[in-house]
């Protein structure tokens, strides 16, 4: 299974055209459909408009550069509310979501735009923070991984479609309270091999501490220029006092991040 539309969120930000990359990287490796979509809100100053709309130009130039299918859809109102509906509606199986600096992930309130569509999206969703517009092409990706993996079969073909479409190498992170003496968990190792089964090369690591602290200095360190979280299935009172680590993450990441939530 591959994807065969992808959705990339477009916006007067230039960071969403760093997440678009992604998006036609993948849509050219899959062979798939790419919709550039816009939602602007009622009122938007000519200068918003302006931006978007060159930002779509260019988008749609690369994508026909590289014989892409490619869609061009424009909506006025709020994008929490149309994006779910005009995905489901095209049929995508894939969409790409630029976060805004103001927007955080795994907030209180939970009142941002992003964890509506977290919760409304029904394909798989990409939430990702661009951080540097230096390097828009991944070559060394970081997974963090828990002793059981949610949602291991969307996360499986979405890490390979990636990972193959920069021809990028993946690190499997452990993380535990305690490092474990008996080596990586079953899980992570059977991971591990259904991913170099889909020619992906991956290497394995562990370590201990918080998360957000730990995946940061490994990231920093091994030169790794984007991260793949999972979300969080964390409820309001478990984030008060446990904290919501891929949140923090989310954050203020050291490199690109991406996080992953597969469909319903």
């Amino acid at each position: 299974m591959s994807y065969r539309k992808i959705f990339s969120v477009i916006n007067e930000h230039t960071v969403s055209t760093v997440i678009a990359r992604y998006a036609i990287s993948m849509a050219a490796a899959c062979k798939a459909e790419l919709v550039l979509y816009a939602a602007h809100d009622k009122g938007s100053n000519e200068t918003v408009l302006a931006h978007t709309d060159r930002h779509l130009d260019h988008l749609t130039t690369i994508a026909f550069e590289l014989d892409i299918p490619v869609t061009r859809i424009t909506e006025i109102g709020d994008i929490s509310k149309l994006l779910p509906k005009r995905a489901q509606v095209e049929g995508a199986d894939l969409v790409f979501y630029p976060m805004t600096p103001f927007e955080r992930y795994g907030a209180n309130l939970q009142r941002h735009t992003v964890h509506h569509l977290l919760r409304t999206v029904s394909s798989d969703l990409v939430i990702m923070r661009a951080i540097t517009m230096a390097k828009p092409h991944p070559g060394h990706i970081l997974v963090p991984l828990g002793k059981s993996i949610s949602d291991k079969e969307s996360r499986l073909i979405f890490i390979t479609e990636l990972a193959r479409s920069f021809h990028a190498q993946v690190t499997l992170f452990h993380l535990s309270a305690v490092r474990d003496a008996g080596g990586m968990p079953d899980g992570i190792t059977e991971f591990r091999k259904q991913l170099q089964q889909r020619h992906v090369t991956v290497l394995e690591r562990g370590g201990s501490g918080p998360l957000g602290k730990a995946v940061t200095v490994e990231a920093i360190t091994r030169h790794n220029d984007l991260i793949i979280l999972g979300a969080t299935e964390r409820g309001l009172l478990r984030r008060i006092f446990f904290g919501n680590p891929a949140g923090d993450v989310m954050h203020q990441p050291p490199c690109n991040a991406i996080l992953f939530r597969a469909g319903h």
